[in-house]
C-alpha cells in the first residue's frame, strides 16, 4: 500500500509539471526541469519495488534501530524547514554532519570534510554551473 501511495503521489505531481511551459527560459533552465527527473525516478522506482513486492518472495526486515529513524525523519523535517530561511549550504551542513552520525560514521574528520564537501559541490554545480539557483541564505548571495 504503501508503494502504491508512492508512485499516484509521484504521478499526479509529475502531471502536475506537465502545464508549466517556461519557453523562453530553455529546457534545462525551467524550473520544473529536475522535479520530472526526480518524480520519474521515483515512479519507476515504485513500479520496480511494486513488481518485486508482487512477484518476489523477499522476507521483510524489521526495523532495528527505530530511534535512529525517527531521528532522521525528525532532522530531514527540519531540513526542509530551515532551507528557505537558511538557504540550502547553512541548512545542507548540518543536516548531512547529522545524516552521516545516523548512518554510523563516527570520524570526525570524515563527517566534516563529507558534510562540507557534499552540499558545497552541490551549490557549486547548480548555482554557478548550471545558473540553477539554490535558496541563499540572509547574510550573503553566495550560498
Amino acid at each position: 500500500i504503501v508503494l502504491l501511495t508512492v508512485l499516484i503521489e509521484a504521478g499526479a505531481l509529475f502531471a502536475t509539471t506537465l502545464g508549466a511551459e517556461y519557453r523562453l527560459l530553455g529546457a534545462v533552465q525551467s524550473p520544473v526541469f529536475f522535479p520530472r527527473i526526480i518524480l520519474g525516478l521515483m515512479m519507476g522506482l515504485a513500479l520496480i519495488a511494486i513488481a518485486q513486492d508482487v512477484w518476489g518472495e523477499a522476507a521483510v526486515a524489521p526495523i532495528e534501530k527505530w530511534g535512529a529513524l525517527i531521528l532522521f525523519i525528525l532532522a530531514s523535517v527540519l531540513f526542509a524547514n530551515t532551507i528557505t530561511r537558511m538557504g540550502f549550504l547553512l541548512s545542507a551542513v548540518p543536516f548531512s554532519a547529522v545524516a552521516l552520525w545516523i548512518f554510523g560514521i563516527r570520524t570526525p574528520m570524515v563527517i566534516v570534510a563529507y558534510a562540507e564537501a557534499v552540499p558545497g559541490s552541490i551549490v557549486v554545480h547548480f548555482n554557478h554551473i548550471l545558473k540553477l539557483p539554490l535558496p541563499t541564505s540572509p547574510f550573503t548571495y553566495l550560498f
